[in-house]
């Protein structure tokens, strides 16, 4: 079980629940709370009418969204209006780099969770996930002016 920040939280947690499950999604696991503990929750056959499909839930529940192609992929996920991070998973590399370059996002992970990435790695969101670009690099061209000087070294009589 997880706990959640407050029970407000996971009141927003099992509205998202409990909205998937009115609209036909399947519950495989979870979907028990105890106060502001949720425990992990899997939820099948979710639709794009559902809300958890949109809304992140800051919570323990992953809904799988059943798709037939590639492309059909790509449209959900860029009809988000969020561009944060996205994780592709799959053995062919080629397929991985189409979907990649397809992907309304500033970050692709591929085979590999979304996660931070080293310090040096620029952090950016596109769409409302964000404006600008983080990471040490980009966090000192933000809070820095350069100052170009020029010194011309001559003998001064």
């Amino acid at each position: 079980m997880v706990p959640l920040i407050d029970d407000k939280s996971a009141d927003f947690v099992q509205g998202l629940v409990d909205d998937a499950l009115n609209k036909g999604a399947e519950l495989l696991t979870g979907n028990k709370r105890e106060k502001n503990l949720f425990y992990p929750t899997l939820l099948d056959h979710v639709t794009k009418d559902m809300e958890i499909a949109w809304e992140e839930p800051f919570g323990p529940v992953l809904p799988i969204i059943r798709i037939k192609s590639v492309e059909e992929a790509i449209e959900i996920a860029n009809a988000s209006e969020y561009g944060l991070q996205s994780s592709v998973f799959t053995n062919n590399i080629n397929q991985a780099f189409y979907i990649a370059n397809h992907l309304e996002v500033g970050t692709v992970q591929i085979n590999n969770k979304t996660e931070r990435g080293p310090d040096h790695f620029p952090f950016l969101g596109v769409k409302a996930s964000g404006m600008g670009t983080q990471g040490v690099k980009y966090s000192i061209e933000a809070m820095t002016r350069p100052k170009a000087m020029v010194v011309n070294i001559q003998k001064i009589d």
